[in-house]
């Protein structure tokens, strides 16, 4: 007969829950630090929760090159650059923050001016708390001319010159929100000049604010919808200490690796908030395979002392929980390093997930469960007789 094959024995046996206080202790003061850091600091959101510009870009020859795209765009100072294959290989989707109407903005109209304009045209901010900006052409220019030099830069408001008896200056009238909404357009005009040699821009469209909000409220409301699913599921899998330890851990794994955004000011967009969900259903995973082997042996051992009883289920459950851990840990290792810019937010926090989730199943669950004052004699007993008809 084969017998199986074990790649972790341990003779000894831990003694997981004995600093479980302390343990408790560190995992509290790790959350208030990721909350305050939360409320204080603020996470880094991304395109999709700021809002910004998308732009579909096709390559008039071969495929696109995202590395290079995103190398290119990278360098015109419009901010946080995100691209992904859209529909072939030969079309990208270019995603760019939302501009917010400073001076790097004004700056790429100046270029975009020069470019499309050519030299000794200037652009430069109006004056202090207004949204103005100010074009000074190189020669005098009439009023139909004015109209056509400044559409170059994506201006279509109402233009009036200034100073009075100079016609080749004009200052634009604008809100700081006006300008905001121009700098998109500017924005959209330095990456059409710097990819526009080999590839084609096939449309583009303006993500405001109020859709990453949106967003953003449904990202949340997804988060504790799963909690609570979860939360329910351990309660009718097994008893509600068993659920009420669960959560608890959940919500230790999610808030921390908040806290790991924070301190890392990683990019927080969907593929981020993928990866919180996912992590909680990583971190219930490994709970439910211990609080499985906890039950069992408060029926097997129902005279055994709960903290004993854990520290048997634990050492039990501990060759299954290192290789499930070992083997995501080394997965996870492989796309931070190789998962390029685009997946290195999902990386991080999946690589942290895996730690803290291994963590909070053992210190936090299970130590829950010594708090919340679990006894053999509270389990359910139809549970119990169909655990004897199956003997």
């Amino acid at each position: 007969m084969w017998k199986p094959v074990r790649l972790f024995t341990f003779k000894r046996k831990f003694d997981f829950l004995g600093p479980r206080r302390t343990a408790l202790i560190l995992s509290t003061l790790v959350n208030i630090i990721a909350l305050a850091g939360v409320f204080t600091i603020g996470l880094n959101f991304g395109i999709d929760f700021k809002g910004g510009i998308a732009i579909q870009a096709k390559a008039k020859q071969g495929v696109a090159n995202l590395e290079q795209l995103r190398s290119t765009i990278g360098a015109l100072g419009v901010g946080e650059v995100s691209l992904q294959e859209f529909g072939d290989p030969s079309t990208a989707l270019i995603r760019v923050q939302r501009q917010d109407g400073g001076a790097q903005c004004v700056a790429g109209a100046q270029r975009v001016m020069l470019k499309r304009a050519g030299p000794g045209w200037q652009v430069k901010p109006g004056p202090a708390g207004t949204g103005d900006v100010e074009l000074t052409a190189p020669s005098a220019l009439d009023a139909g001319n004015w109209r056509d030099a400044v559409s170059r830069v994506g201006l279509t408001v109402q233009e009036r010159q200034l100073p009075r008896g100079t016609v080749n200056t004009a200052r634009i009238d604008m809100s700081p929100e006006q300008r905001a909404e121009w700098c998109q357009q500017v924005a959209i005009k330095l990456v059409e000049d710097a990819i526009g040699g080999g590839y084609e821009l096939r449309g583009t469209e303006s993500v405001g604010p109020k859709i990453g909000e949106e967003l953003m409220q449904s990202g949340i409301l997804a988060v504790i919808a799963t909690m609570a699913a979860i939360a329910i599921y351990v309660w009718f899998r097994f008893e509600w200490q068993f659920a009420v330890g669960a959560l608890i851990a959940m919500l230790h794994d999610v808030i921390s690796t908040l806290g790991v955004f924070v301190v890392l000011q990683l990019d927080f967009s969907l593929t981020a908030l993928a990866a919180v969900l996912t992590i909680a259903g990583y971190s219930i995973n490994d709970t439910v395979v211990i609080f499985d082997r906890v039950r069992e042996n408060m029926r097997r051992y129902k005279k055994l002392s709960l903290v004993d009883l854990l520290n048997q289920s634990i050492n039990e459950t501990l060759s299954r929980t290192l290789m499930t851990s070992g083997t995501v840990f080394v997965a996870v290792v492989a796309l931070v390093l190789f998962g390029g810019p685009v997946l290195y937010s999902f990386s991080v926090a999946m690589l942290w997930g895996v730690i803290v989730g291994t963590y909070s199943s053992i210190w936090v669950a299970c130590a829950g469960l010594v708090y919340l004052n679990l006894r053999p004699e509270q389990l359910r007993p139809d549970d119990d007789k169909a655990e004897k008809a199956k003997a």
